[in-house]
């Protein structure tokens, strides 16, 4: 009788350490979904924020037009600066 009463014990915490550890890993997959819906959330926003009309899109839109006249004098200044 009491070697039953172990193994029923010892099913017992079995059954609760399979639980927990199926609870675990449910809770790490949500976690991972819900950081990826963060992530496309902050893409989606940055974008329609760099498009509008408010301060962070007229601040975008200056700084794309610096990087074009960046990328369009850096070459001729280094071809004047090295070969002339």
């Amino acid at each position: 009788m009491e070697s039953l009463e172990s193994q029923l014990t010892e099913k017992e915490r079995q059954a609760r350490v399979h639980a927990r550890a199926l609870a675990s890993i449910k809770s790490a997959e949500v976690k991972r979904e819900a950081s990826g819906y963060a992530v496309m959330a902050s893409a989606l926003s940055y974008g329609e924020g760099a498009t509008g009309d408010g301060l962070f899109g007229k601040i975008s839109h200056v700084a794309k037009l610096f990087c074009i006249l960046f990328a369009m004098l850096v070459p001729s200044l280094l071809i004047w600066s090295l070969l002339l």
